[in-house]
């Protein structure tokens, strides 16, 4: 054992002396250096705590993760005790002992910043798991700049609003003024807040939401069966999109307006003379990836507003009609009951005026829907039309509202599109919802329905199918109207092959929501516009996509998608290819997840029966494409 010893271990006089007075100069050079550290770090922590120049939180945890998160309770907290009196536009709740707990409510105001925007903490790791402290502290000049962002966030909320507006888009402005209104009550001193015309945000905004909702007419249409049809509109207008919520006897459901209708499920048997619904305005389920506005709303107090509680007189489930004076409608209501179907106003030039054969054939399925007698109209149809046609009517529970008001229209190779019919479909799964869409009806030669696809919208459609546009065919336009009117419905009915053909091999596919700063992760980039959120856009392969929407399809038993206006520019640059850029205002719904946004699509339509998109994005607020895509700098021969 001796042996082993000598051999393995030199012995001092072994040892060359000069490494020992080497070794021993590094140790006491070392020791002078932690000395001189720790005592540096015990003087900053004591001017941290000491200097009222910070904000800190301590916490202690059996791992790092855990120690922080009670480091940074115990800042937030801190943070809270020292502002609670400075918050002035707070509610405070009352607690059990009937005692108002402000400090509390402060508390949780302060935690919706620690969840989004407390980006810059400084974070003082002491010890080794599973022993760990962690010091979490900030600036209080940090916490002046927190709410200028968030301030500024809420203006930029209201111009977005002010937009929605001026373009009839009311569930838009509602949401969006209502946000703005949520996030200014939410900072230190809200009655300080001003728009660039000195009017106090936090006193306006409520005022503006009550306004649009007193302009916000409910009317009943008729009742058939369990179903309820209701006119919508604003200022006179048909309303292009609203959300409202509606008892059917039982529970509160959901329901959306579309071009002026909407419809509400009653349960078998309610019978009634009123419908009590009201207008949706916070749109929580849309706060979805934005965790900043996801915690406010959770945090500040649902603000009433009696305007948007409706009591709707109409027919009853035993036939009574309501008074007369209940149901006189002013001009644009008696517009929309008298016909179903977009108010399209295309060239003569676009439509197809001797349709009798076609109306006949339409007229065949429009009484098999109406009569629940879906087979009647199987020999209307080809075997591809035949299968399109069952998808849509196993598309939740579907039924024909108002009067059709067909309109046929010359489309692509010889074909005949039919539009102007509207359906509504309701879900029960979950929270019961229900929709209206526009259905469009292509016929072939033989004038056989070959397709079927849900319409884009009325200011969507008018967008491709009217507006001017210099150079632009009757055949360009319709190229397009159908390729957008099978690109919706192959979502909404889970087309999935369809969609698979409709991408290149080579797309740009970049899926977007909107979350906090966070560290980028490989294959993802973060992306901040002006005037928006922060934006997380995940880049996939095509097969990568179409996996992922293949499980959003089986989890879903639903989705809808509703269009709004668009932009579309044709990069004539290619002048042996027909390929567009496409900014389409995009509304997502199904039933686990919804969102609002602006979906940009470059397509090559050369091949016109083989459609091809060459690039699909998303973002959450409508952009110029020159400012957000130069559009002719994504593709190239």
């Amino acid at each position: 054992m001796k042996l082993r010893l000598a051999v393995s271990v030199r012995s001092p006089t072994q040892a060359s002396r000069k490494e020992i007075e080497n070794f021993m100069k590094k140790s006491v050079i070392l020791a002078a250096f932690l000395l001189i550290v720790n005592g540096i770090i015990a003087q900053n922590w004591d001017y941290i705590r000491t200097s009222g120049e910070y904000y800190y939180g301590v916490g202690h945890g059996a791992t790092e993760a855990e120690a922080s998160e009670m480091a940074m309770a115990d800042l937030v907290s801190m943070i809270a005790t020292n502002v609670s009196s400075e918050f002035i536009g707070i509610e405070d709740d009352t607690n059990t002992n009937g005692n108002v707990d402000h400090k509390s409510k402060v508390l949780n105001c302060v935690r919706t910043y620690s969840q989004s925007t407390l980006t810059n903490v400084e974070k003082w790791v002491i010890g080794k798991e599973p022993d760990v402290t962690v010091r979490r502290y900030m600036k209080r000049s940090e916490l002046a700049r927190i709410y200028e962002s968030r301030i500024a966030k809420a203006k930029d909320m209201v111009w977005i609003a002010s937009e929605a507006l001026q373009k009839g888009k009311i569930d838009m402005a509602l949401q969006y003024y209502y946000w703005a209104y949520s996030l200014i009550r939410s900072v230190q001193r809200p009655n300080d807040v001003k728009d660039d015309k000195g009017r106090i945000l936090v006193n306006w905004l409520p005022i503006k939401i009550n306004e649009i909702m007193s302009d916000v007419r409910v009317d009943f249409e008729k009742r058939d069966g369990d179903f309820v049809d209701l006119l919508f509109t604003y200022s006179g207008q048909p309303i292009s999109s609203l959300e409202f919520n509606y008892s059917d006897g039982r529970t509160m459901c959901q329901g959306r307006a579309k071009d002026g209708r909407g419809m509400m499920e009653m349960v078998p048997g309610y019978e009634t003379d009123t419908y009590h619904i009201s207008l949706e305005y916070e749109y929580k389920g849309q706060a979805r990836g934005d965790n900043e506005m996801q915690s406010v709303l959770d945090v500040i107090s649902r603000k009433v507003f009696p305007k948007s509680e409706m009591a709707v007189n109409g027919r009853g489930g035993n036939g009574k009609v309501a008074a007369k004076k209940d149901r006189e409608k002013p001009a644009a209501i008696s517009a929309i009951a008298d016909k179903a179907g977009v108010n399209l106003k295309p060239a003569k030039s676009q439509i197809v005026e001797s349709n009798e054969e076609y109306a006949q054939v339409l007229n065949t399925v429009i009484e098999a829907i109406r009569t629940r007698n879906y087979s009647n109209a199987n020999r209307c149809f080809t075997l591809d039309g035949l299968d399109m046609y069952n998808k849509l009517i196993s598309y939740g529970t579907g039924r024909i509202t108002g009067t059709p008001n067909i309109s046929f229209f010359k489309g692509m190779n010889g074909t005949v599109v039919a539009r102007g019919l509207q359906m509504t479909f309701s879900f029960r799964a979950g929270t019961k919802k229900t929709y209206v869409e526009d259905v469009a009806f292509t016929f072939n030669a033989d004038k056989r329905i070959d397709n079927v696809a849900f319409g884009l919208g009325q200011v969507a459609e008018n967008d491709i199918l009217c507006r001017y546009a210099p150079g632009w065919s009757d055949e360009t336009r319709e190229m397009l109207m159908e390729f957008m009117e099978n690109y919706k419905t192959a979502y909404c009915l889970k087309r999935l092959d369809y969609i698979r053909d409709i991408f290149a091999d080579d797309a740009v596919i970049i899926v977007g929501n909107v979350v906090k700063r966070q560290n980028s992760q490989q294959g993802e980039r973060d992306i901040t516009l002006q005037g928006q959120n922060l934006i997380k856009y995940n880049r996939y392969t095509k097969d990568q996509y179409l996996e992922n929407l293949k499980q959003s399809f089986a989890r879903n038993e639903f989705i809808n998608i509703r269009f709004t206006n668009n932009e579309v520019q044709w990069l004539e640059k290619y002048k042996d290819k027909k390929i567009f850029a496409i900014q389409i205002g995009q509304e997502y719904n199904s039933s686990r997840y919804a969102d609002k946004g602006y979906l940009f699509l470059l397509v090559d339509i050369t091949d016109q029966n083989n459609p091809q998109i060459k690039i699909r994005t998303w973002q959450p607020n409508e952009v110029s494409m020159e400012k957000l895509y130069n559009a002719g700098d994504f593709y190239s021969e």
